[in-house]
Order: structure tokens, then sequence, then C-alpha cells
């Protein structure tokens, strides 16, 4: 009867949304981390499961866009190259009590003046904004480079002839100090280097790579503080809604163009058509479940609305726009930098937008399919401890991911994926896993914010749906 129920779930479902590990041990690849599984976080349960799901809802389509065992080699080989020799790999900054500033020591002076500064990489917090973090685990620069080469050397100074400090794995995000003017490199057709810091064997040190090694990450606390004022200006002003079509509950909406998937890379599927004039029904886009939508008029069956994400005024049927569990205060808010690949978390506390944490974050791939984490104004929908997901090679039940705070469609912010392994024809559960080498690197998913298991458990304990909203920015 359990695999019967299991395959009416598997087939009743259509593809759309991210993905998984398999290790029962949390892995960080800084020993000061290796011990910390993060809060209340038990990597060693398991067991036989995922046979007595009863409810459609608990089973999401695949979430992964990139297999998740390319994530967990990936994240074990940094583990092991870390031990093995002198490599920069993660979480290198100086100490969580400085956790908002720049370095600013003589020896940074030192290294700055080896060349001409051009950029000084130095974000805070900015003032009208609280810093209370009430998550902690990682120790995350506020500027650092994304190392997108394999086996980037760091140099003593801007130039090749200078003896070297080591080297750089590829996804390693180390604390971006500033770009200075250096030796010329013909191949680059550039003099432009990166002047980087970490800590070693408690001292802070420098060095520099090529411009060529990475990308320049940073957060964008500005521009997320923006988009929060920006939805709660607009929330005093003007009756909302949000847009609700989970599984096409309330209906399918009409192919744009023969297609499942508008010009702007939004499906149908779990959406609404949005019509920019009743007087032509060809011309509409989509608007993802879960959107937060201003009410203007209304005529018939349809209200006429606004979307801070999307210029213009549309149409859409009333039958999909829901105020059932609406946001009575907006007093919480995720927003979620898809350029950067990581977030932050914010509260309102004494009338002011407070920091409660910031973290990497990995999104929905561009790519294959365009299951991409929609950019947008979403009212936070349900929490699930874990989701069940299916494998989109095997079309069975592949596993779950922990701590699901779903915004739109079959899309949640969640912990690392967890594939069960087969026993005796049975799937077991090898239990949690805390940590991926590639959260923060780039797109990994579908639709998904893929976080630190202990992050996602932070978010799923800490949010609630009538006063919670995820803002995704680009």
């Amino acid at each position: 009867m359990k695999k019967i129920t299991l395959l009416l779930l598997i087939l009743i479902l259509i593809l759309t949304s991210c993905s998984i590990g398999q290790n029962n041990k949390p892995e960080k690849p800084n020993t000061d981390y290796s011990q910390k599984k993060g809060p209340n976080i038990n990597p060693n349960e398991g067991g036989e499961g995922g046979q007595d799901i009863t409810n459609r809802d608990d089973v999401e389509p695949d979430i992964n866009h990139i297999d998740i065992e390319v994530d967990r080699k990936m994240t074990d080989d940094a583990v092991k190259n870390g031990k093995e020799k002198k490599d920069i790999i993660l979480n290198q900054n100086n100490s969580k009590k400085d956790n908002t500033k720049g370095f600013n020591s003589q020896k940074l002076s030192d290294n700055i003046n080896t060349g001409i500064l051009i950029e000084r990489y130095n974000t805070k917090v900015p003032d009208y904004i609280n810093v209370d973090l009430r998550y902690a685990e990682y120790d995350i620069p506020l500027d650092y480079l994304l190392v997108t080469t394999e086996g980037v050397k760091i140099f003593t100074e801007p130039r090749k002839s200078s003896s070297t400090l080591g080297s750089a794995n590829f996804f390693a995000k180390v604390k971006l100090e500033g770009k200075v003017k250096g030796e010329y490199i013909d191949a680059l057709k550039t003099d432009e280097w990166y002047l980087l810091s970490w800590m070693e064997e408690g001292q802070i040190a420098y060095g520099y790579v090529m411009k060529n090694a990475g990308e320049p990450r940073t957060f964008r606390f500005d521009k997320m503080a923006q988009s929060i004022r920006g939805l709660e200006d607009k929330l005093i002003d003007r009756k909302y809604g949000y847009i609700s079509n989970y599984k096409d509950r309330n209906g399918s909406p009409p192919l744009k163009d023969g297609k499942a998937i508008d010009e702007f890379g939004i499906q149908a599927y779990q959406s609404a058509p949005a019509y920019s004039s009743l007087e032509d029904m060809s011309d509409f886009r989509y608007f993802p479940d879960g959107t937060i939508v201003f009410i203007h008029d209304e005529q018939g069956e349809y209200f006429k609305v606004e979307n801070l994400a999307y210029q213009g005024m549309y149409w859409i049927p009333k039958k999909f726009i829901s105020f059932d569990d609406n946001i009575d205060s907006l007093n919480k808010v995720v927003v979620v930098d898809k350029l950067n690949q990581n977030q932050g978390a914010f509260e309102k506390v004494d009338d002011k937008w407070t920091l409660i944490s910031y973290t990497l974050a990995t999104t929905g791939s561009t790519e294959q399919n365009k299951f991409e984490t929609p950019t947008g104004f979403f009212k936070l929908l349900e929490k699930r401890d874990r989701f069940y997901y299916i494998n989109d090679k095997t079309k069975e039940l592949g596993g779950y991911a922990p701590y699901g705070t779903r915004f739109t469609a079959g899309a949640y912010i969640h912990g690392v994926p967890i594939d069960y392994v087969k026993k005796n024809g049975e799937n077991v559960d090898p239990g949690m896993r805390e940590y991926l080498f590639t959260i923060g690197t780039t797109p990994r998913s579908h639709k998904c914010v893929r976080n630190y298991t202990s992050h996602a458990k932070f978010i799923y304990d800490w949010a609630d749906v009538n006063d919670t909203a995820v803002i995704a920015i680009d």
C-alpha cells in the first residue's frame, strides 16, 4: 500500500523547483568549526523512512539543478585540501565582535602602499540599521572574493616575481580588502590586483591575487534595506493580497504564445496570468505564486494590481489572489541577493529595522528550463520541518530538504538536502548534513534558496506566516 501511495504521489507531480547529501557528519573546512553541528542539528538521526507520506503537498519535484553529489565531492575535497596544505577556503575573518568592520592596521596600510590603491572594500552595516546578531555560526566577511580559478597563487606583492604565500581553492571565499595597481599582466591586459586577508595561526595575513582569480562579492545592506522600506511603505498605503496558485490548485494559467513560460522566464505553472489590458487578453505575463500585489481597482472578476518588482498595472483574475493569512504587520523580512548569492534577515525592533543574521546562500539556476529564483516581493506561505523531493532521473522519492520555509510555488529557504540511500530495498535516511562548500557560489538549485542547515532552522523557528516577507533582489 505504501508503494502504491508513493507511486500516485509521483504521478501527480509536475516538475518545477532545489538538492542533497548523504554524509551523516556536518563538515566545515575550518578546523575551528569542525566539531560544530549548528544549533539543535542532530547529524546522527536517520533510519528507514520516506514511505509513509500521506500528504502530496509534502512532496516536491527535484530541487537540484546541479547534482548534489557534485557539491558533496567538492565539499569533501575542500576539507581535505584545507588540512593538507596552505589553502584558504572559508570563514577567514577577524573576530565576531568586529565583524562589521574592515581590518585597520599598520600592516594593512603597508600592503595597500605596496601598490596604488584603486578601490577599498570596507562594507559596513548602515547606521540606520541596528545590528543584533542572533545567529553567528559562520564568521563571514562583508566583502569577499569568490575564487573562480583553480589553484590561485597568492603573492606577497602585486607582481608575479614576488614570493608566494600559498594558494586558494576553487570556490573559496576570502576577505577582500582592496584593488590595487601592480605589475601589468600581458595575458590579462590589466595591471589590477586584489588584496586579500585571512586569519592564520591567530594572526592576520595579507596577500595579492591577479584580477582573473575571482569575483568580488559583498553584502548589499543598503539595497536590502531600501527594498524593505519600499515594501513597508506600500503596505501602509494600499490594500494588498498575494498570488495563490500553489500546484495550480486555483487553475492552470493560459499558455503564452503556446509556451508555458513568459519572456521574463516565469513559468505558467503555479502562477497567475497578469493582463496589461482587459481589451487585449493576448498581452499578459505571469505573476508567480506568493507574490505580494497591491489592489488599485476591480472590474467584474478581475483586480487591477501593482507589483513592486514589475513596472505598470495589471489585471489578474480574482480567483488567483488571496487575502487569507495575510501579512498583519510587517515585522520580519528575509532579503536574498541573487547577484551576490547571500542573504540577510531583518526584524523590526523598537520601530527600527535590525539585522539579526547574514549568511551565504545558493539560489535557482538561470539555465536548464530556467528554474530561477524569481525576483520580487513574496509573502511567507508556510513552513515544513522537512519536505520530500523526487529524483529527476529515477522519478522516485529521492530525499528531503530540512527546515523549509516556502515563499513561492515549490521554492523554499531550506537546509542542505539529504539523499536517501537504499538498504534492502528500503529508503534509509543517513542523517542531516550541516554544510556544503558550494553554498554562496553560483546558482545551483531549482528555484529554492539553499542555506547551511543550522541557518535554515534559525529562519524556520523565527519566521511567521502573518508577519514575514521574503524579498529576492538582482
